[in-house]
């Protein structure tokens, strides 16, 4: 699916683009929402102290030498089996540049830490969720490229159920574990959402360009 012709997916990125102006209204520079209580005292409840080693494993997945060591991984695989360096660099721009901004964002807005969050945490700002956000940037991006070696539609459904499910965990981590606040993770998938738009429409048009020539070369 060509998402700059599709009616839905803009349609779904006016709405993200909606939600993300109210959650920056919405959330308060000194603490939580009785929202993120809500959801909190939930997941404490479904997901207990002796759940954390699992979910500290499942974090580490967005941590910045997580992303690193997968990012790694894919370039080379686009580098050897796809050729598609199109891809490489957008992929690239689009996780690096994304990591940028949600720094960037952060020193902006200055939301503290919960209280329950780690001394190595507690040394950033808290919205919006860089787990959240880059682990979004990196692992949509990836199926999105991914996506175009499978020919069967089911096969497409579950990657991206794979890569969304993952997304969700990395997101539920970060919550139970102490370090964001819920507003912080859904902030992230929501910047997350519309800067990953962005770089999917710009790969999808430089790759049109370029196989446009090459076909007029042939």
């Amino acid at each position: 699916m060509d998402i700059r012709k599709s009616k839905a997916a803009w349609g779904a990125i006016i709405l993200t683009i909606l939600l993300t102006i109210i959650t920056f209204i919405a959330i308060p520079n000194e603490g939580e929402l009785t929202f993120d209580t809500v959801i909190i005292d939930f997941l404490q409840t479904i997901f207990p102290s002796s759940m954390h080693s699992i979910f500290e494993g499942i974090s580490y997945l967005g941590t910045k030498i997580g992303i690193g060591i997968v990012a790694l991984l894919f370039i080379i695989w686009l580098v050897w089996k796809a050729k598609d360096f199109v891809g490489i660099a957008t992929f690239v721009l689009c996780v690096g540049l994304g990591n940028i901004m949600n720094n960037w964002i952060k020193d902006v807005i200055e939301r503290p830490r919960p209280i329950t969050a780690s001394l190595e945490d507690a040394d950033s700002f808290s919205f919006p969720s860089g787990h959240a956000m880059v682990g979004l940037l990196l692992y949509l991006f990836i199926a999105h490229l991914l996506s175009k070696e499978i020919k069967r539609n089911s096969g497409k459904l579950v990657l991206a159920g794979v890569a969304l499910l993952l997304i969700l965990l990395i997101g539920i981590s970060r919550i139970v574990l102490g370090a964001h606040y819920p507003t912080d993770v859904i902030g992230g998938y929501l910047i997350g959402g519309i800067w990953l738009f962005i770089w999917i429409i710009i790969y999808e048009t430089l790759h049109e360009v370029l196989n446009r020539r090459e076909k007029k070369r042939v």
